[in-house]
């Protein structure tokens, strides 16, 4: 059987939007001239909440004229179906030329779903580009598979093993689990040739466990870096041209997108919205399957989520490039105004729990 070359681009996506924020500004004109008057743009603010937090954000408003302007404008929260599920007045009077910002809390809803910050219209004026910034509020669980579920991971893996007990998916040995969860000490590790963890994923594998690394990358950006993969086969980490903004769950995985009103993943919180790191990934070897579970980027398409199916042997590998790490624990809070540290993202959490379930046959249910 001749060799199969496997090749899955896959990029990183550096926000336009800084921290999952974007900036959209609004101009509103006055029916007694054609001078705009004042400007409205929202600032930087995370895209991703747990129902009944704050969301935090500066308002600017931006005196475009001469004269001196007292100013009444409505914002409002609306829903997917465009009702207003929360509002305030600001008023102020804006000096000529002048600008403000004004810092601002909305009450994030108490139930999940996509939400829109945007400026209320106002009798008399007409309003053109008018901003909008969009949020989604979910709260992760666990579905129904899952809840069926042990993992288990080293004990160095300390983020990990965090994770696995706050849900109760934590196996106590892997004579317990149905899957081995590796991060990128993992990776690194097994990369670097370390009996101990090959000898792992060896052993998980020959007991048909899936095994899945997180936050798999290289460990130099700045060279063309080859590894052995179980199973006989490598992957070349190739730097990649450019940066992705967003990925797109396949539909068919229906414990991959479980609890999600979209499988377009975008503008998660942290890393300045980075999601996927900027490598392409190029797969040699034969006798292997190689399934898509994601897709990033077009012309051609990326894939950041990828399964890896021996046709004879047993096991499955699972390779996500998607970053996860620094956007697990809730309890790690990052100082304001530093989008390009990482944050705790309930859309990340939720991704990581439906990957897990989405790796496991009813073989390993049984």
């Amino acid at each position: 059987m001749s060799r199969v070359i496997f090749k899955f681009g896959l990029f990183i996506l550096l926000f336009v939007t800084i921290a999952g924020s974007s900036i959209c500004k609004a101009t509103c004109y006055f029916p007694s001239g054609d001078e705009s008057k004042y400007l409205v743009s929202f600032g930087e603010s995370y895209h991703n909440y747990l129902p009944g937090s704050i969301m935090q954000m500066g308002v600017v408003f931006k005196n475009n004229s001469s004269d001196n302007l007292k100013v009444s404008q409505e914002l409002a929260l609306l829903d997917s179906s465009g009702v207003k599920v929360w509002k305030t007045v600001i008023n102020l009077d804006l000096v000529k030329s002048g600008s403000v910002v004004i810092p601002l809390l909305v009450p994030v809803p108490k139930f999940p779903g996509i939400f829109t910050l945007t400026i209320s219209e106002t009798p008399g004026v007409t309003q053109v580009a008018i901003p909008s910034f969009e949020i989604e509020v979910i709260q992760p669980k666990k579905s129904e598979r899952l809840s069926k579920i042990l993992v288990h991971t080293p004990d160095w893996e300390e983020g990990i093993n965090k994770f696995l007990k706050s849900w109760d998916i934590k196996a106590p040995t892997i004579a317990w689990g149905q899957v081995l969860l590796l991060g990128k000490k993992g990776w690194m590790r097994y990369a670097d040739g370390d009996q101990d963890i090959i000898q792992l994923v060896d052993r998980a594998l020959r007991r048909e466990m899936s095994v899945i690394f997180i936050d798999f990358d290289a460990a130099k950006k700045d060279s063309f870096v080859k590894k052995i993969l179980p199973f006989g086969v490598s992957v070349s980490f190739v730097p990649a041209k450019s940066v992705e903004k967003s990925f797109v769950l396949k539909s068919n995985y229906k414990e991959l997108t479980y609890g999600f009103t979209k499988n377009l993943m975008k503008m998660w919180n942290g890393y300045s919205g980075v999601t996927v790191p900027v490598t392409d990934l190029l797969f040699e070897g034969k006798g292997l399957k190689i399934n898509a579970l994601a897709t990033a980027g077009k012309n051609p398409y990326r894939y950041p989520v990828v399964e890896l199916i021996p046709l004879s042997g047993k096991g499955k590998l699972y390779l996500s490039q998607v970053i996860t790490e620094g956007r697990l624990d809730e309890t790690v809070k990052p100082p304001r105004n530093q989008p390009g540290l990482p944050a705790y993202d309930p859309v990340a959490v939720q991704f990581l729990l439906n990957l897990i379930s989405e790796t496991v046959g009813d073989n390993l249910l049984k």
